[in-house]
């Protein structure tokens, strides 16, 4: 081996920022790109981005764009009833009229107590020195949206520089002031936990299954159990029927760790009018984007006043500083037409991309999920003469509203199984019905991987084979069925 220098010659593929700037745009979902336009408007004055303003759907847009304030308010109280009491809502039509105003009063409506401030705020009223505060201060923030402690006593112990016997002593308060099983340090020790507050005629039984057998109950394997503690299958089903019922795994989700809510927000939506699917872009979530008149003038004026100049009218020191706020503006002003083009090609490549997909999967729209039909990032690109890196961008995180329901894109973008006929069956519609024939089934006798293959021979004469059928129940989080099986 041995170092020298050499010339050589290859191809290279190198994006310019304002490509990447057209590429970030492209893949950005409606929620991300009004993140990113808030804070490009923040650096670019010229770039005039309005958030209040009041979008309405067009059927709509002729019966509410003369509200008064009264009435819009009243629209703004049936979204929130609809979103946040489960109530029905009489007009369909209704979106956001202050956007602001209703973030606002989502957030008031989902605040929560975390579990950290519900567990000091208990904590603190029988701590008894300002030793047990320092030790609570400590295990309580390393107590988990879950509930466990993600620190050992010994550790803290150690960290804190006391007694482990005192950091016991403190967890033992912290676990018996709030809710059975916070504080626990893992799973067995959460359900022992929870066990002491319970009464159950088969608490001893419990115990022993929790202190010895966890493992064995999460696989079913019963025969060990059995010869152990000398009970049938259908004794430990019961067992293991009440620890589901009775027991919390994760205690600490009751409490709310996080007011951010998140919306199904779709980038496009697709009505159907007269029999005939139309494909709007929705305009209730997306600002008005353009440029500031002002600023466009200013521009206008100093090219104006570039053009007239003279050195006898204009000093050294005025006509540097007329060209430097002439170069900014035209520099902000040419990133600001960037931006607009930007968003105008994505608007378009994404609504291109929708009307193909509509067009194609007709038969899942009117019929659902057992007719999607497969379909390649390939084919789309071919058909609207685009990369197909592009459509995969433009796919990306968006969602489209049908009548059906929201659905992300690329959900539409499904592999298939090739069969004899030649014919391509869309890899959804084998989830579907391996859904379906599950929750059929005799849950004493439930369908193997194996008879499953042959119910899709028989009734829907798909051919394939057992291990993509467990594949395909993997993905959908479906047990196997020696987990699913239950006993008498």
């Amino acid at each position: 081996m041995e170092q020298n220098l050499f010339l050589g010659l290859r191809q290279t593929l190198q994006l310019s920022p304002r490509m990447y700037q057209s590429i970030k745009i492209l893949q950005m979902n409606i929620i991300e790109l009004n993140k990113w336009l808030e804070k490009e408007a923040q650096e670019n004055p010229l770039l005039e981005v309005d958030f209040n303003q009041q979008y309405l759907y067009p059927e709509a847009d002729s019966e509410i764009k003369n509200l008064d304030q009264e009435t819009a308010g009243q629209y703004c109280d049936e979204f929130l009833n609809y979103f946040f009491n489960g109530k029905e809502v009489i007009n369909r039509n209704m979106v956001f009229i202050d956007q602001e105003q209703g973030i606002k009063s989502a957030n008031k409506i989902f605040k929560k107590t975390s579990l950290s401030e519900h567990l000091w705020s208990n904590f603190i009223i029988i701590a008894r020195n300002e030793l047990e505060f320092k030790i609570g201060e400590y295990l309580i923030g390393n107590i988990n949206q879950n509930g466990y402690l993600m620190v050992s006593c010994s550790e803290a112990a150690r960290d804190l520089n006391i007694p482990e016997k005192k950091v016991r002593q403190v967890l033992a308060m912290i676990q018996n002031c709030s809710i059975p099983g916070v504080g626990a340090r893992n799973l067995k020790e959460c359900l022992l936990i929870q066990l002491k507050e319970l009464q159950l005629p088969e608490k001893e039984l419990l115990k022993k299954l929790i202190s010895s057998y966890l493992e064995k109950l999460s696989k079913k394997e019963f025969k060990e159990i059995c010869r152990d503690l000398h009970l049938s299958y259908s004794e430990i089903q019961h067992l293991l029927d009440l620890l589901k019922k009775y027991f919390d795994p994760k205690p600490g989700r009751v409490f709310g760790q996080d007011n951010k809510i998140d919306f199904l927000i779709p980038d496009i939506i697709v009505k159907k009018i007269n029999n005939q699917y139309e494909i709007l872009e929705n305009r209730s979530c997306f600002p008005s984007v353009k440029i500031n008149s002002l600023y466009e003038r200013m521009l206008l004026d100093y090219k104006q006043a570039e053009k007239i100049r003279n050195r006898e009218a204009f000093s050294p020191e005025k006509c540097q500083e007329n060209q430097e706020i002439l170069d900014y503006l035209k520099k902000k002003i040419t990133s600001a037409q960037w931006v607009l083009k930007c968003l105008e090609q994505r608007r378009n490549t994404i609504l291109n991309i929708t009307n193909f997909i509509i067009n194609y999967q007709q038969d899942f729209i009117e019929k659902g999920v057992t007719h999607l039909r497969p379909l390649s990032l390939e084919k789309v690109a071919e058909a609207l003469g685009l990369n197909k890196s592009t459509i995969s961008r433009a796919i990306k995180s968006k969602r489209v509203q049908l009548p059906r329901g929201i659905y992300e894109l690329k959900y539409f973008f499904s592999r298939g199984l090739l069969q004899d006929d030649q014919e391509v069956v869309s890899n959804e519609k084998v989830k579907k019905l391996i859904r379906k024939y599950i929750e059929e089934e005799n849950f004493y006798q439930p369908y193997s991987d194996q008879r499953l293959c042959e119910m899709l021979q028989e009734k829907e004469g798909i051919k394939i084979a057992r291990r993509t059928v467990a594949k395909y129940r993997q993905i959908m989080d479906i047990p196997s069925a020696k987990i699913r099986r239950r006993y008498k």
